[in-house]
């Protein structure tokens, strides 16, 4: 499994979270994750490795944008 850091937005500093992948996702591919009973959809727009020492173990990031319209079309929705 891999160990992925998962980041929003612009600034790199927002870390969403880090969760075992059974594989890597791509580019262009949607995250879907479970928040408080409804799905947030996060479109991925960049992936790269990154190691914290020179000789430390490289980690894969994913840089994502949240999809709101995705997640509204398929929100259940109260009349």
């Amino acid at each position: 499994m891999a160990l992925v850091e998962v980041f929003e937005g612009e600034v790199l500093e927002k870390l969403l979270f880090v969760a075992d992948f059974d594989f890597l996702p791509r580019v262009g591919e949607l995250l879907a994750r479970d928040t408080e009973g409804y799905f947030e959809y996060y479109n991925i727009v960049k992936i790269w490795h990154r190691q914290d020492t020179a000789e430390g173990p490289f980690r894969a990031c994913l840089l994502v944008t949240l999809d709101d319209l995705l997640g509204d079309c398929l929100r259940p929705h109260l009349f």
